[in-house]
């Protein structure tokens, strides 16, 4: 009888490190691909961080060019070159020729 338990201890022993066994391989298996995932967003925050860091410099430099397009010296150079305005009393010397 004590050699039948003894077979039965250890085939349970054996079944309980053939699960452990596989839990362990199971556990390495998702820390790896949680790892690659971690990589892969870490990647493409940087690459975001990156786009961010660009498209911050554009807005910049659009808000000084819409500051310009605000400024007297801006509306009356546009004035004068796009639509041919002058101040009362100036005189016009030369003629400008858009064609060239």
């Amino acid at each position: 009888m004590t050699n039948g338990r003894s077979k039965k201890n250890t085939a349970a022993v054996k079944i309980m490190i053939a699960g452990l066994a596989v839990l362990l391989v199971l556990l390495i298996v998702a820390l790896i691909v949680n790892l690659v995932r971690l990589g892969a967003a870490n990647s493409r925050r940087e690459s975001l961080a990156r786009q961010n860091a660009k498209l911050e410099q554009i807005i910049e430099q659009n808000d000084d060019m819409i500051t310009y397009c605000q400024s007297s010296e801006f509306i009356e150079e546009y004035a004068r070159e796009m639509l041919d305005m002058i101040y009362r009393g100036e005189t016009v010397v030369g003629s400008k020729d858009r064609s060239e």
